[in-house]
């Protein structure tokens, strides 16, 4: 024998759940294992330009980092221009200039108004600097998403690793999109959302050297990622269910007749699974509960039903 009632649209709720999970990797193996790209931009103008795959790569890799994250704030000299500014008008620095690119968008994790200044005092700026002479160089690292899910947490990311193959550095996020040391010195920028860390202090570091042997860097973060609960809310009247299922219930002595107890006022069947059917009765899932929920003959008992996508 079965008991059926129907879901009501207001018994079923669809809830996010952001939940996250940290990350440590140790080696250059390890990074290649779990799809960690560690590579050169560089600017390679047209009269140093080879024809190898691996220096087009690198120059693709620069001009795409610059159109993707700095654009509005590279300088482009004009004549008579007293400032240059970002694509929201904000004054990125003073000067008898102005940038022809602040059309574009750039992937910025900050609202804070941010410089193309090294030398940028301020309490309020951060720094947003991209070197633009012949053969500059840029450090990348690219996290892949089925690591870091919808975002890295701000705050999170950490990477160390040997620079000029001598001494040991290491960077983190300061929360806003700037990547800095312990002394709080700007090495470059993190988007959070695209897993994606560009190192452009190349006056103190060789980006060379993410790529190198010589290096052992280490990596960690926390990734965020959200999933969907559903919620069953399963509600049990005091008029309903009132019947045990249970085949202890039935007396041994003569077929199919239950015990006398069965049949008083005062019996109330436990409640130790929930099954879940479609239309045409069919089994699709069973809840089963931590222990016996007796149910009540005065109010109505509820049974919560969490279900994570």
């Amino acid at each position: 024998m079965g008991a059926f009632k129907q879901f009501l649209s207001t018994d079923v709720i669809i809830a996010p759940l952001v939940v996250n999970k940290s990350f440590s990797f140790e080696g250059s193996a390890s990074f290649t294992t779990n799809g960690i790209g560690l590579y050169l931009g560089i600017n390679y103008t047209s009269s140093n330009l080879h024809t190898s795959s691996l220096e087009y790569d690198q120059k693709l890799k620069y001009n795409s980092i610059k159109q993707l994250y700095y654009t509005n704030y590279i300088p482009n000299p004009i004549s008579g221009s007293p400032y240059v500014t970002n694509y929201l008008g904000q004054t990125v620095e003073d000067a008898s200039q102005t940038n022809v690119y602040s059309r574009f968008y750039n992937y910025e994790s900050t609202t804070l108004f941010q410089t193309n200044s090294y030398n940028y005092t301020s309490n309020y700026g951060y720094e947003r600097f991209y070197p633009t002479s012949s053969n500059s160089q840029i450090g990348i690292i690219s996290i892949p998403k089925n690591l870091f899910g919808d975002y890295i947490n701000p705050n999170t990311f950490r990477y160390k690793f040997l620079y000029n193959g001598l001494s040991e550095l290491e960077l983190f996020d300061n929360g806003e999109g700037i990547i800095i040391d312990s002394g709080k010195s700007a090495y470059g920028i993190i988007n959070y959302q695209h897993g994606t860390i560009i190192i452009t202090d190349t006056y103190t570091i060789d980006p060379s050297y993410f790529t190198s042997s010589l290096s052992t860097p280490t990596c960690s973060f926390q990734s965020s990622r959200t999933i969907y609960e559903t919620q069953y809310k399963c509600t049990i009247r005091p008029e309903e269910f009132n019947f045990s299922l249970n085949p202890s219930l039935i007396s041994g002595s003569t077929e199919g007749t239950v015990y006398n107890f069965v049949t008083g006022s005062y019996f109330s069947p436990y409640v130790t699974t929930v099954g879940f059917y479609n239309e045409a009765q069919e089994l699709l899932m069973v809840a089963k509960l931590g222990q016996p929920l007796p149910t009540s003959a005065t109010t109505d008992t509820t049974i919560l039903v969490n279900i994570d996508k």
